[in-house]
């Protein structure tokens, strides 16, 4: 970032006050998905909402206007949460609890794999990142669930967005050429065979 212009003491200040507030907003709001997913989970295993609903799908819907994919998704990523929390991974022979899933996309690549092996593959991408001097990413994780899993490495995002760019420029041919009318298409196709 360029330095432009010069807060005053007044404005710096109110400027960290600002950031500090949203700092914890936003903490709260990464961390939420484990307190909303361990809740809705109770909820449901209880069926703690058939005095109001049928369902537990209608109950999501009605009380909180939540897709019910939503609600799904929050409970496996408690599951993940939890079996981390309650699983001691053992490493060069010492036993420990590692930190869970800072973000639910961490937790739903994880839930991927048997609850038991969740640990382990977590553990796995937090010291790629750390030792890259970095934090954990969702491709950090995602890595590690396909590798265990067996399948073709991920693709990065980059991959993914070249993929999505040459898509579209085929889809854009495909709509011109349908455009031209028979005679141009011979001459372009003799063209592109010269």
């Amino acid at each position: 970032m360029t330095n432009t212009l010069t807060l005053s003491r007044t404005e710096r200040d109110t400027l960290t006050d600002c950031e500090g507030q949203i700092e914890r907003a936003l903490g709260d709001i990464r961390s939420a998905w484990k307190r909303i997913g361990a809740a809705l989970a109770r909820i449901h295993a209880g069926r703690l909402y058939r005095e109001v609903c049928n369902t537990f799908d209608e109950y999501v819907e009605q009380r909180w206007q939540l897709p019910r994919s939503s609600a799904y998704e929050w409970i496996e990523a408690a599951g993940v949460v939890i079996a981390i929390e309650s699983t001691p991974i053992v490493i060069d022979g010492e036993s420990r609890v590692i930190e869970p899933p800072a973000r639910i996309s961490h937790a739903r690549e994880l839930a991927r794999l048997p609850a038991d092996i969740q640990p382990y593959a977590l553990h796995e991408a937090q010291e790629r990142a750390k030792n890259e001097n970095r934090t954990v990413t969702t491709y950090d994780v995602r890595r590690v669930v396909t590798a265990r899993l067996g399948e073709p490495e991920p693709r990065t995002n980059a991959e993914l967005a070249h993929e999505r760019q040459q898509r579209a420029l085929c889809d854009l041919v495909r709509r011109v050429w349908t455009q031209i009318d028979a005679e141009r298409r011979s001459a372009l196709l003799g063209e592109l065979g010269n």
